[in-house]
């Protein structure tokens, strides 16, 4: 069960609305990544970091000169400042040469990728992966702990990304070390990798959180928030919603063929995923299946319970929808059909509000998160967390 801090801040917050998406027809893709038969078993050792640990974010990206204005900060020590993107990969292979995955027809898998300062974070991860990473080489990548059991992958194969580069995975680092990251490299070259953004920093900091929070107060661009070691699930920027890794580990992971500003999504994964029913409050929905079981848990806790008046079934605007992040190449939860906005559009303040508490807290229940209490508000939405 999550802190019940969480769940507080899911009653009590409200903030504007936001935009939500319509479902598209499903379209025609083909299946595209043989499966490999060979399993590998990852193996990683986690050290419990101390306490003065810390990360600080922003919601877009970190302003220029963060990195130097963290440091200048009394009591800040070493800053590791983190870029993050998202590139695709079209081959991974043992490092025998025999092939892992090799998605054809135009289809490749998309991942996120953090680039680091390997001497800076070194000291942020296991004393047995520092070095390497430290000293990771332009033609080396290393891989979180879920993405190299996704990719099936150990240290010695190879990934050949749509950039060009056929990378070595050099080793492999625990998720909360790297921030769920999937790829991890220091070489942030758009030409491979594509575009990055400065997203969060991690330092040491000893002395009072009021007096640090006090300085980034003065920090140009957005409001900074400040994490400690342990106060989150996931130590990165945007807490409050799972990394991709987390999804793809949860829901399967699919391959796309972009085009345009869109993609085509892995038919045979949305065979075997996405399905359409009817449940109560909503009516047919059309989702992930395991994501129509949690929604299909909370509006019958809801039908049972005599609330279900503060569902409209009018301002329920879908939950699959397979599409990037509006102006990024970052998939969108909704893809893998475990996002849906309810009582989209709808006053805060009004009969079908999206911040009910009733309405939260059936959600939260099924292990769902809400759009209101992330830093860029967007009330209605509503997608997996945990569970």
């Amino acid at each position: 069960m999550r802190p019940i801090v969480l769940l507080i801040a899911l009653l009590a917050a409200a903030c504007s609305a936001a935009g939500g998406d319509d479902v598209p027809d499903p379209g025609t893709v083909p299946t595209t990544v043989p499966q490999s038969t060979t399993t590998v078993t990852v193996t990683t050792t986690t050290t419990q970091p101390p306490s003065n640990w810390h990360l600080a974010w922003q919601p877009t990206a970190l302003i220029e000169g963060f990195a130097a204005d963290l440091a200048a900060i009394p009591g800040v020590g070493t800053v590791s400042m983190v870029r993050v993107g998202d590139t695709r990969i079209v081959e991974t292979a043992r490092a025998d040469g025999t092939i892992v995955d090799r998605p054809t027809g135009g289809f490749v898998i998309p991942v996120e990728v953090h680039a680091f300062d390997g001497d800076a974070h070194a000291e942020f991860v296991p004393a047995e992966v520092a070095a390497t990473l430290a000293e990771l080489a332009d033609d080396e990548i290393m891989l979180g702990s879920t993405s190299a059991t996704l990719r099936r992958l150990a240290v010695g194969d190879t990934i050949a990304f749509s950039g060009g580069l056929v990378a070595t995975v050099a080793g492999i680092i625990d998720d909360e070390y790297v921030g769920d990251a999937e790829i991890i490299t220091t070489r942030p070259d758009p030409e491979v990798f594509g575009d990055f953004l400065d997203k969060y920093a991690v330092f040491w900091f000893e002395g009072r959180r009021a007096d640090l929070e006090a300085a980034v107060e003065s920090f140009d661009g957005e409001p900074v928030t400040i994490r400690a070691w342990g106060e989150v699930l996931v130590f990165r920027h945007g807490d409050s919603v799972r990394s991709q890794a987390a999804f793809k580990d949860r829901f399967g992971e699919f391959t796309i063929r972009p085009a345009g500003n869109g993609f085509e999504q892995e038919r045979a994964w949305r065979d075997e995923n996405i399905v359409t029913e009817t449940i109560p409050l909503l009516g047919s929905v059309t989702c992930h299946r395991e994501f129509v079981d949690m929604l299909r848990q909370a509006m019958t806790a809801l039908d049972e319970d005599g609330n279900g008046s503060v569902i409209n079934r009018g301002s329920f605007q879908g939950c699959w929808n397979a599409r990037f992040i509006s102006g990024r190449q970052a998939i969108s939860h909704h893809s893998f059909g475990a996002a849906a906005d309810i009582n989209f559009f709808e006053p805060l303040d009004g009969s079908f509000s999206p911040t009910d508490p009733d309405l939260l807290v059936a959600l939260y229940t099924a292990g769902l998160t809400s759009g209101h209490v992330w830093v860029n508000p967007d009330p209605g939405h509503f997608e997996w967390f945990d569970g």
